[in-house]
């Protein structure tokens, strides 16, 4: 019986009393307490009751009949909890159950136990199994009296057993359908709105809340989620609170129990139980519940380990993975806020290492979820295209014409903001620090890589951490960070199309995913020059990366592809290639930077300079007007690496068996260097091979080919064979390839051998080859002729044959013998000789002149070197017949006609017209943009300068109509007081410039030579422009040559071509900067040559010759490096394009000879460079395509009446 508490106290009147005190007297009569504002008799309690919660009590059940009276409705709330009670251990007996540890005493108690409850079951059974039938009707009706009671002991007791039950049903196949039938029982309207009412309860009756979830866990789980459909049918009640009952966590100091989980957690393990056995239609309804969704993770960060694991995984495996969700339903999961919840478990402390770690289970979920198209987070994006960009929008072809880049609305439109398709993971992305954690920063790059236009948005958004150098363990994270972010490819064809589109990508966009925002010229130049060795490198291997990056985007802007569409999709690309390339020159460090940064690195660290060496030889390949602009010696860098290779092989002789071997990387790593600064050798047109220092006594070409003689075994040598082999064929040391020599092989399998058999005698020789070699190189004329007097006169082709070194040996053969320590060198050489020479006659030189070097040789010796040749029995050399002999001139007339055609090169593709345009046509960069004039108006200085728009308005004093040129005259001026009031640190020299310009149109106009219409010579123009761009940079060669041509007078003369006869003639003022400002000088001549009047001061006469003579003396040179000569072809192509150029060229400066002397030249060099010659930018097969191309241009273009009669019909013949 239920007691009852009464409180049945009686309220007394108070009696007047009075109360002394040391103040006087005090009226009780006036003290009444105030009564009770809610009570209307005197019989009311005052406040709340206690509520007390007694401990229920059981017995031990021995039979199933037991077992039924205990369970039987009771009206008597307290016998009903005494029955619930020892059920409830009954059932836990039986689940602790483990037989594996239970001896059989046990065991068969269990057995015992099991068939009170299997026979307790079959007894309650309903007659008819149907859907409206009622299991354990006894235990229903008790619950039901108890929500009609409100006796909330009950309403928890009872979900504690169904669920107990349940769980021990589901074990026993034998009992299914009892349970299923029990499940079913749970979906009547009367358990329904218990259930209902249960998860209402209030936050604080954890102990009505958990056991209900539990129950609903056991039976939507029951024999596979067999009644899991009915039971989402009735989720009005089975989901009731579940959003709230999410939210109801564990409080208190200590953790949360894992045997008294709170609410939360049974919510949790509810709703992934209900995921897992729901058909999808259910589950996309399930996961449209925003406040269900919203709550899953909100308080993940303090659930248990367990839990947290159980939820990705469940979420991960039913969710994410499954295909037969719709992608709609995992969208809704996954909002920003859910992933954002979801990566703060990155920093979430697990105090079990027993079970798998939070931090990697989260991060494999958010990379799953992130990557992965399918889960539906991942949107499809358009490469580094934009959300608001049109990469195939139409534009009239006048706009292209004549606006170029700046006709597409949107292509400098996203500097600042970056629309985005994957606006979820923008958001997520911004809430992640990559510096603080590695799998963080891999889960970015991982977006990153299938989502590549969040790279500029992920940099732009994301300000709060920079670059700037300070080694600590977070610089070195975020390092790390953008390096794996720069080292992500390209995307192909930058979208996701077929392939390319029809406008180019925005170049802010390809810049920001080359070097990131972060990376800025100020930040990597301080990390270039950082005192911590760490953060150098860490500079240089990302720049690395930049330039690899860039190189590749610059070959996708050039893709032939372009050119198939349109002349001016061709033009667009081009720009924006031209303009990547400045924007990365402007954000990357100067290269001054780079060479002092390698310069400081200390010898030891081997790693560091090799990837110093390799970011200087990208710069030569890639943006070699950056690199060639700098004052660079590669020679003592040449020799550094030359001088540490021979001290490292000295240390390995020399070190003890005691001491330990060297790790054979580091040679190969300074190998590596070594090959990296002979690539910029070739680049360098200032490289001197055979000139010794004081750093190395022998020349750096000797000091290599010791090297490449005395390298360990294993060690690949192929580019510095190359470089030995084209610098010995440019040096004239060797005989060409052409002919079947095999060049410089005969010299280093001479050395090789001698190293094997004698290394003593080897290490003498040396200084003697040097000499040699370098006599070689200054007067190989000298050295040919004293081969002819040695004989074989009537030979003439055979002297061509023979290598100048044996000539040169001959000479120097007498000073070696009368030196000091002439019997050590006599011996060395005695070996040497007859080897070299044997091998030389079996490469195929003249045996006549060897055996001839051979008897003048041995004067020098006291016992003679011996009257004929050693010839080898084995050697590497094909045997080659080499020069013309008699029989050769008698063969057939056929085969000397294929002879000629070989020899001729007619086998050679001469380019057509349109591939001819396609290398040597260059746009017109003088091209007039009318709205430069209102433009620079509202831009800064520095914008003016670097931006070109200053460039532009200058260019519109070229301009046809005069009005214009009238109105680009006064703002020249204007922009010249801007720029002389500012503080632009050029600004003076800039002043200077603008100034003179325009007094040099002014004095132009009045003038009698040129008419006050016509524009100003485009030399003029062009040389204004070009002259601008070096202003700007102070380290540039021709910074002091363009200033001291400023401060000559206050005008230029337009009858002259600016500075030419200072660059052609003139010594450079910054070091072997020669070529570099031949290349600057031939830029602005190829701008400056646009209209027939332009073509007239290149070919007036002057004091040292026409210009076009000078010009074509200069690219005459044999060695000059392939860009420079096409800079001239280009040239040559322009004035072809202007009407009456190609017949000037013909019959004034005999281009027609030139050309065909370039083409000889190029044929005796092919063979050469077909076998691996290092410092050419293209074949010569393809050398000898342009020049074919070019001279039949000319001949296309030119008078032909007048070129054939003052030619007698001599071009005719070379052309046809």
């Amino acid at each position: 019986m239920r007691k009852s508490f009464t409180c049945n106290r009686s309220i007394a009147k108070p009696k007047h009393s009075q109360r002394s005190t040391s103040k006087g007297v005090i009226d009780s009569s006036k003290m009444v307490k105030r009564q009770f504002r809610g009570a209307e008799t005197g019989d009311a309690p005052r406040k709340r009751q206690r509520v007390v919660h007694e401990a229920p009590t059981s017995e031990v059940i021995h039979t199933s009949r037991q077992l039924r009276q205990l369970l039987a409705f009771d009206p008597d709330l307290g016998r009903s909890r005494h029955g619930l009670q020892s059920f409830k251990l009954l059932l836990d007996s039986l689940l602790s159950r483990d037989d594996d540890t239970d001896s059989a005493e046990k065991r068969q108690q269990h057995e015992v136990r099991f068939t009170i409850v299997k026979e307790y079951l079959q007894s309650t059974k309903p007659i008819e199994d149907d859907e409206s039938s009622t299991y354990l009707p006894d235990i229903m009706q008790t619950w039901s009296h108890a929500g009609q009671v409100n006796n909330e002991n009950l309403l928890s007791a009872v979900p504690v057993v169904l669920a107990l039950l349940l769980k021990l049903l589901s074990q026993s196949l034998e009992l299914t359908s009892i349970g299923l039938g029990i499940c079913r029982t749970l979906l009547q309207k009367r358990q329904q709105e218990l259930i209902s009412r249960s998860l209402s309860a209030d936050k604080g009756k954890a102990f009505i809340i958990s056991p209900t979830l539990r129950m609903l866990r056991e039976a939507v789980c029951f024999d596979g989620g067999a009644i899991a459909r009915p039971m989402f049918r009735a989720r009005v009640s089975m989901l009731k609170s579940l959003a709230r009952n999410m939210g109801i966590v564990h409080i208190g100091e200590e953790p949360e129990d894992i045997k008294k989980p709170s609410p939360r957690t049974n919510a949790v393990q509810f709703f992934l139980s209900a995921l897992k056995y729901l058909h999808p239609e259910a589950k996309k309804e399930l996961l449209a519940q925003r406040d269900i969704v919203t709550a899953l993770t909100r308080d993940i960060k303090q659930d248990l380990p367990y839990l947290v694991l159980d939820l990705l995984n469940g979420l991960r495996d039913h969710v994410l993975l499954d295909s037969k969700v719709p992608r709609e339903a995992k969208s809704n999961l996954l909002s920003s806020m859910t992933l954002i919840k979801i990566s703060g478990l990155y920093y979430y402390r697990q105090a079990n290492d027993d079970l798998p770690s939070i931090p990697d289970a989260a991060h494999d979920f958010l990379v799953t979820a992130c990557t992965n198209p399918s889960c539906g987070v991942l949107r499809q994006d358009t490469g580094l295209y934009p959300r608001e960009a049109d990469p195939n929008a139409a534009i009239p072809s006048a706009d292209l014409e004549e606006l170029g880049l700046e006709a597409i609305v949107w292509m400098n439109k996203f500097k600042t903001e970056v629309p985005v398709r994957n606006f979820v993971l923008s958001n997520l992305l911004q809430n992640l620090r990559p510096w603080s954690s590695v799998k963080q920063s891999e889960l970015i790059t991982s977006i990153f890589k299938v989502a590549p236009e969040l790279i500029a948005d992920f940099f732009i958004k994301n300000k709060s951490f920079t670059f700037e150098p300070k080694l600590s363990a977070t610089w070195i994270g975020y390092a790390a960070f953008l390096f794996n972010t720069v080292a992500l490819p390209l995307p192909e064809y930058f979208c996701r199309g077929s392939g390319y589109a029809e406008l180019p990508p925005p170049t802010s966009i390809v810049m920001d995913n080359i070097l990131p925002l972060p990376l800025n010229q100020k930040v990597l130049s301080r990390c270039l020059t950082n005192k911590s060795r760490m953060i150098s490198f860490f500079a240089t291997r990302i720049l690395i990366l930049a330039v690899q990056k860039l190189d590749t985007a610059v070959k996708m802007h050039q893709d032939p592809s372009h050119s198939s569409k349109s002349r001016n999709n061709q033009a667009l690309w081009t720009e924006a290639a031209r303009r990547l390339v400045d924007e990365f020159c402007q954000r990357s460090p100067g290269i001054k930077e780079m060479i002092n940064s390698y310069r400081s690195i200390p010898e030891h660290d081997i790693l560091h300079r090799e990837a110093a060496s390799q970011l200087l030889r990208l710069y030569y390949e890639v943006i070699p007007q950056v690199a060639l602009m700098a004052k660079f010696d590669v020679s003592p860098l040449l020799e550094t690496a030359l001088k540490r290779l021979s001290k490292q092989k000295q240390q390995k002789e020399t070190r003890s068996e005691e001491d330990g071997e060297d790790d054979p990387r580091d040679f190969a790593l300074s190998l590596k260097e070594l090959e990296n600064i002979l690539a910029i050798a070739g680049y360098s047109p200032g490289m001197r091979w055979f000139a010794a220092t004081e750093q190395l006594t022998l020349s750096p070409f000797i000091t290599l080919l010791k090297v490449y003689v005395e390298a360990p075994h294993g060690v690949s040598l192929v580019p510095v064979r190359q470089v030995l082999d084209c610098v010995a064929v440019e040096q004239q040391v060797v005989p060409a390839k052409d002919k079947g020599h095999p060049g410089i092989s005969v010299l280093l399998e001479t050395l090789k051998e001698l190293m094997a058999s004698s290394p003593s005698t080897l290490a003498v020789l040396w200084p003697f080859l040097d000499n040699c070699l370098t006599r070689c190189t200054t007067a190989p004329v000298k050295y040919l002729e004293m081969l002819q007097d040695l004989g074989a006169r009537d030979v003439e082709d055979e002297v061509h044959t023979v290598s100048p070194l044996v000539a040169a040996i001959i000479e120097q053969l007498p000073f070696a013998a009368k030196a000091a320590d002439s019997k050590s060198t006599l011996d060395g050489l005695g070996r040497f000789l007859p080897k070299f020479l044997g091998y030389s006659a079996v490469a195929g030189e003249s045996k006549h002149l060897l055996e001839a070097a051979l008897a003048v040789m041995s004067e020098s010796f006291g016992e003679g070197l011996g009257k004929t040749l050693t010839v080898p029995k084995k050697h590497p050399f094909k045997q080659a017949k080499v020069g013309k002999s008699i029989q050769a001139k008698q063969d057939t007339t056929h085969t000397a006609a294929e002879g000629q055609k070989s020899e001729s090169g007619d086998d050679v593709i001469i380019l057509d017209s349109e591939q001819l345009e396609h290398v040597l046509g260059v746009p017109d960069s003088l091209a007039t943009d009318n709205s430069a004039l209102v433009k620079w108006q509202s831009k800064s200085v520095d914008e003016l300068v670097d931006d070109g728009y200053a460039i532009s308005l200058i260019s519109l004093l070229a301009s046809e109509h005069a009005s214009i040129r009238k109105e680009a005259l006064v703002n020249v001026l204007k922009m010249a007081s801007k720029v002389q009031q500012s503080e632009y640190e050029e600004k003076e020299q800039i002043w200077l410039l603008l100034s003179e310009l325009a007094e040099t149109a002014r004095v132009a106009a009045a003038s009698q030579t040129i008419n006050a219409v016509a524009p100003l010579p485009s030399t003029i123009v062009a040389f204004a422009c070009h002259a601008l761009n070096v202003l700007r940079d102070p380290t540039h060669s021709l910074y002091p040559k363009i200033n001291s041509f400023l401060t000559r007078a206050p005008f230029w003369s337009v009858d002259r071509v600016p500075l030419a006869d200072e660059v052609l003639t003139e010594e450079p003022a910054v070091g072997d900067s020669y070529y570099a400002q031949l290349n600057w000088l031939l830029a602005y001549l190829l701008d400056g040559l646009r209209t027939s009047k332009d073509l007239e001061l290149f070919h007036k006469k002057r004091a040292k010759g026409p210009l076009f003579e000078r010009l074509l003396a200069v690219a005459g040179n044999p060695y000059m490096r392939t860009p420079l000569r096409v800079q001239v072809l280009r040239i040559l192509y322009r004035v072809s394009t202007i009407e009456g150029g190609s017949t000037t060229l013909v019959t004034r400066f005999g281009v027609v000879s030139w050309l065909e002397e370039l083409l000889k030249m190029k044929k005796s060099l092919s063979a050469a460079q077909s076998q691996g010659g290092a410092g050419t930018v293209v074949s010569s097969e393809d050398e000898v395509a342009v020049y074919k191309g070019l001279l039949k241009r000319i001949w296309e273009t030119c008078d032909k009446g007048r070129v054939e009669g003052w030619s007698k019909g001599g071009v005719q013949s070379v052309v046809i």
